[in-house]
């Protein structure tokens, strides 16, 4: 079995408000890191996107307050394990 996104503590109880709120940065992120349009707005965005889930310092921080493994988020967009079709089937 794979490396679980989450931290234990956000294992063992459901996600507290502000554990939803940041990750909920983090969704957004994704979904602007992999979006498709070649709109030069949403390319801005999307390059700002890649740049933060790629090298962004505070992604940790994000990570921590969403309680989920940043290591396991930034190695799952750089190696292209992010599907952003399931992302967003996921929240409706």
């Amino acid at each position: 079995m794979g490396k679980k996104p989450w931290t234990e503590s956000a294992e063992k109880a459901e996600a507290t408000p502000e554990q939803k709120l940041w990750q909920a940065v983090i969704y957004n992120a994704a979904l602007e890191a992999t979006h498709p349009d070649p709109v030069q707005e949403s390319l801005m965005w999307k390059k700002e996107a890649d740049r933060w889930l790629r090298r962004g310092s505070d992604l940790h921080v994000v990570c921590a307050l969403a309680g989920i493994d940043p290591d396991f988020v930034r190695g799952a967009y750089i190696d292209g394990r992010i599907n952003r079709d399931l992302l967003k089937a996921s929240q409706q």
